[in-house]
């Protein structure tokens, strides 16, 4: 993969402002079909919602946004058959909002990690082997998810696999750079993006050795920067992978094989996965994928107090039949039961 020639730090395109304020949230209408519950998670692009669908008593997570997130949608479908992705069920529009109802995943590996407060060497490795498992899939798919962070890997209690969310930034193997430079997290971004060259399928594993680090650890030495001093990121994330130090990692090896790949447009995946099993069984540590959460009672998600949303009963531009659905208020929220809507597939 061609490299766009390299930036000095000082000419640096600026990223563009990511914010949570609640003027760019997206308008939440309930979905046909399914019951809003709670809030689970609130970002710059949009929130997530917990819902049931009606039908069948199945739990889902709904995301909406302001966004078209039609290419995510696709992305999603096109890794269906992948382990460590979410399944994805509908994609539709009403009004401004956007919104795709996909598998409800029980917690993040941040919210799990303040809980617990640090992860043992084995649950960093077994958690390392199955990201990385993940990423050797989605990246024979052609996809650079360009976004690993612990928000967005998450864990399913019913299922050991490790899941990757939020493909809203992600690239296909041959999209360039979006004209406005849109990041992933920069506590977590790869070199390359500090140096605005084309993001590749390796720097994902990059993103994906800073989050185990921070999980390992409790925090990333650059953490203190990340208000603005984006050079100084750069240069110390450069600095820690040549100090000695980060060699004593448990998770070395994945460094290391970053370092060896700079130059291979899709890395052996499978070469490094071997490696970090060497891991386990120099510390004699059992691959049974039975982590630290596992032994303890199950971790609720916390309860997001919702906001208080009046829904105006106007009808989707996709309905095309009239239907009515008695769907009970919760909370706060007040539900309509006259919205008309019609998936896209």
């Amino acid at each position: 993969m061609k490299l766009i020639k390299q930036q000095s730090a000082s000419a640096l395109k600026p990223r563009e402002k990511k914010t949570i304020q609640a003027i760019n949230q997206p308008v939440i209408y309930p979905v046909d079909g399914f019951k809003l519950l709670n809030e689970l998670a609130i970002g710059g692009f949009g929130c997530v919602y917990k819902a049931i669908e009606m039908k069948t008593n199945r739990l889902v997570a709904i995301k909406y946004s302001k966004d078209n997130m039609e290419k995510e949608y696709k992305i999603l479908i096109q890794l269906q058959n992948c382990q460590g992705v979410p399944q994805v069920y509908y994609f539709g529009q009403l009004n401004n909002t956007y919104y795709i109802v996909m598998e409800y995943l029980n917690e993040d590996m941040q919210t799990i990690f303040t809980k617990s407060k640090c992860f043992s060497i084995k649950t960093i490795m077994l958690v390392a082997i199955k990201v990385i498992q993940a990423l050797s899939e989605i990246h024979k798919n052609g996809i650079r998810h360009r976004d690993i962070k612990p928000q967005n890997l998450m864990t399913k209690y019913s299922d050991s696999t490790i899941f990757i969310i939020d493909f809203g930034i992600s690239l296909l193997q041959n999209d360039p750079l979006p004209d406005k430079y849109v990041d992933g997290t920069i506590l977590y971004d790869p070199r390359i993006v500090h140096r605005r060259q084309e993001y590749r399928f390796i720097d994902d594993i990059e993103m994906a050795g800073y989050c185990l680090v921070e999980l390992f650890k409790g925090s990333l030495p650059w953490q203190k920067y990340i208000d603005g001093r984006e050079s100084r990121i750069m240069q110390m994330k450069q600095e820690f992978l040549d100090a000695k130090s980060t060699n004593q990692l448990p998770i070395y090896p994945i460094f290391q094989f970053v370092e060896e790949n700079q130059k291979n447009d899709l890395p052996d995946h499978n070469k490094l996965i071997n490696q970090l099993r060497e891991v386990l069984q120099k510390q004699n540590i059992l691959e049974d994928y039975i982590y630290d959460w596992s032994c303890n009672e199950l971790l609720t998600t916390p309860q997001f107090k919702p906001r208080t949303i009046s829904f105006q009963s106007s009808k989707s531009k996709y309905a095309t039949v009239q239907q009515e659905f008695n769907i009970p208020s919760e909370g706060e929220i007040q539900y309509v039961d006259d919205q008309l809507y019609k998936f896209i597939k």
